[in-house]
């Protein structure tokens, strides 16, 4: 079964429009290989890997009472799957993760009988070719919190993604590098320093660095390829570096601080399917 999402995380209620969502079938990651080739030398030089779109197909029903109205439903339907509207496309099977995506080509109901029609829509991923959680870091993990399922990695509901120490370890139940240049991921430091913070990623090896002041009671944030502290940007006073999460455990030093009151990481998880 298929629910779908605005982009605020409203339900789309099928029901209105006479819609019974029937199956959902992702392909695989679309791989986009760049390769260079050596006169003399058998087969290709591998340089690199990036990802395409992701496509995906979503089975529907349409059904109405009479012949009147299930014309009427389809009419609707050419507005609901307009593809200018990007959608969030979640599986009931697997109902903390979801897609979003966009209507990637063109579709024609077949008639089944009078009031009854199935169609195919076509998908293809809007931004990531990944599913990602609907629930962030910050999200108590414990089953009887909507949005949570087996099979997303979630090992205990107190895994912390708030510390107060020097050294910690943050978790990635996703099987894809959180990357804060196209995932969602913000770190918050509240800490006090009177030269320098540095954080250290000793997983990755990413380092991020502040030349400057702060006390406990600023806030400064990384969040996608920017630094802000209060709020103000703090950009030039880095190293310009950001800090990624691999899947699994990562292990996190923060220097230079005299005291630190919290530091936070909230961000979604990301799956290959």
């Amino acid at each position: 079964m298929i629910r779908l999402f605005d982009e605020e995380m409203n339900e789309v209620d099928l029901s209105k429009y006479g819609l019974i969502g029937l199956s959902f079938r992702p392909s695989s990651l679309s791989p986009e290989h760049t390769t260079d080739k050596v006169t003399g030398r058998p087969g290709l030089i591998r340089t690199g890997t990036d990802l395409g779109a992701r496509k995906f197909d979503a089975d529907f029903w349409v059904k109405g009472t009479n012949f009147d109205t299930h014309s009427l439903f389809r009419s609707k339907l050419f507005d609901l799957f307009d593809p200018t509207k990007p959608y969030y496309v979640v599986q009931e099977e697997q109902v903390g993760k979801r897609w979003h995506a966009v209507v990637s080509s063109e579709w024609t109901p077949e008639r089944i009988n009078q009031r009854v029609s199935k169609f195919t829509v076509p998908f293809e991923t809007y931004d990531l070719p990944y599913a990602e959680s609907i629930n962030t870091s910050l999200t108590p993990q414990t089953f009887d919190t909507p949005w949570w399922q087996l099979g997303m990695g979630l090992i205990a509901d107190n895994t912390p993604y708030v510390f107060n120490a020097s050294t910690f370890r943050v978790y990635n139940p996703g099987n894809v590098i959180v990357d804060p240049r196209y995932c969602e991921l913000e770190i918050t430091i509240e800490a006090a320093c009177s030269q320098y913070l540095q954080l250290v990623n000793k997983t990755t090896g990413d380092t991020w660095r502040y030349e400057g002041a702060a006390t406990v009671n600023d806030k400064i944030r990384l969040s996608k390829t920017r630094a802000t502290k209060n709020s103000l940007s703090i950009y030039r006073n880095t190293n310009r570096m950001i800090i990624k999460l691999n899947p699994g455990w990562n292990d996190f030093e923060l220097t230079g601080a005299s005291s630190i009151k919290n530091i936070t990481f909230d961000f979604r998880f990301y799956y290959k399917g």
